[in-house]
C-alpha cells in the first residue's frame, strides 16, 4: 500500500494490508480486495512474469554460467515492514508517479533486486518453518500455518487488546503452544510483533496527521504515554515529538 489500508481476500481469509506491510499471494491464487473508505487509497501491486522468478531463484545458487529456471513458491503471505522490500516497492511506486529519470534500465534492476529480496524472504522463512516445534516436515508445516492466522488476525487490528488465549483458539492451538511456536516463526513473542505493529501505525500518523502525540498513543493501542515513548525511542532512536517536528518541516 503506497496509502490507506485495503482488505484483500484470498483462500477464505481477509487480509489487511496498509503501508507497514506486504502481501505475496503465488501464481493461481485467487484473490480480491475491498475498498471502503472515503480517504484516498493507493496500492502497488507487482506482477512477475511467468519464469521470472524461477530464473532469479535459479541464480541465487553457485553453479552454470546461466542456470536453468527453479520452481520457486513462497510460503508466507502477510509480512510486516522490513529494511529491503517496501523500501524499494515505494521507490517503484514513487518512479512511476514522477517525472523523473530513473529510465528503463533502472526499473528493471529494482524488479530483479525485488524478485531476490522476496526470495531471500522466503529462504529466511522456510529455515524458521524447518525449526517449528515438531517431528514431521508436514506437522510444522500446519503449525506454520496455524500459527500464520494469529498473525493476520493481529495485522487486522494491533490496537485490539487481544488475549494470548483468543488469538490461540483463533489458530486452533493452546495458548502455550501457540506462543511457543509463533515466537518460533517470526522471531518475536506476539506481544513484541503487536507492539511493532503498533510503532509502526504511531510513526505513520505522526507523520500524516495532526493528532496529539497522546491521542496517537491512544489510538493505536497503548494506555501510558510515558510508555508508549519509551518504545518509541528504542524502536526509531528518536521521541515521538521529533517524528512529528520532522514531518511539520517538510
Amino acid at each position: 500500500m503506497a496509502e490507506g489500508t485495503v482488505a484483500w481476500k484470498s483462500g477464505g481469509r481477509e487480509l489487511v494490508v496498509d503501508r507497514d506491510s506486504f502481501l505475496i499471494l503465488n501464481h493461481g491464487e485467487p484473490y480480491s480486495m475491498e475498498i471502503e473508505t472515503r480517504t484516498p487509497v493507493a496500492t502497488l501491486c507487482v506482477f512477475f512474469q511467468s519464469g521470472f522468478v524461477e530464473s532469479v531463484y535459479a541464480s541465487l545458487a553457485p553453479g552454470a554460467i546461466d542456470p536453468e529456471p527453479a520452481p520457486a513458491r513462497f510460503l508466507g503471505r502477510l509480512h510486516a515492514r522490513d529494511s529491503r522490500i517496501l523500501p524499494r516497492m515505494q521507490a517503484i511506486a514513487d518512479a512511476g508517479n514522477a517525472a523523473g529519470d530513473t529510465g528503463k534500465l533502472w526499473l528493471d534492476e529494482q524488479y530483479l533486486e525485488l524478485a531476490r529480496d522476496l526470495l531471500l524472504l522466503n529462504r529466511d522463512l522456510g529455515r524458521r518453518v524447518r525449526l517449528m516445534p515438531a517431528r514431521r516436515p508436514a506437522t510444522r508445516e500446519e503449525l506454520f500455518r496455524r500459527v500464520r492466522r494469529g498473525q493476520e488476525i493481529l495485522h487486522a487490528d494491533p490496537s485490539q487488546d487481544w488475549g494470548l488465549a483468543e488469538i490461540a483458539r483463533a489458530s486452533y492451538l493452546s495458548p502455550y503452544h501457540f506462543h511457543r511456536a509463533f515466537t518460533c516463526a517470526f522471531g518475536k513473542s506476539p506481544h513484541q510483533y503487536r507492539n511493532e505493529l503498533r510503532l509502526a501505525r504511531a510513526r505513520r500518523l505522526l507523520e500524516s496527521t495532526r493528532m496529539t502525540v497522546t491521542e496517537i498513543c491512544g489510538a493505536v493501542g497503548f494506555e501510558s504515554a510515558p510508555s508508549f515513548s519509551t518504545l518509541y525511542r528504542q524502536s526509531f532512536g528518536e521521541q515521538p515529538s521529533a517524528t512529528r517536528k520532522l514531518s511539520n518541516s517538510r
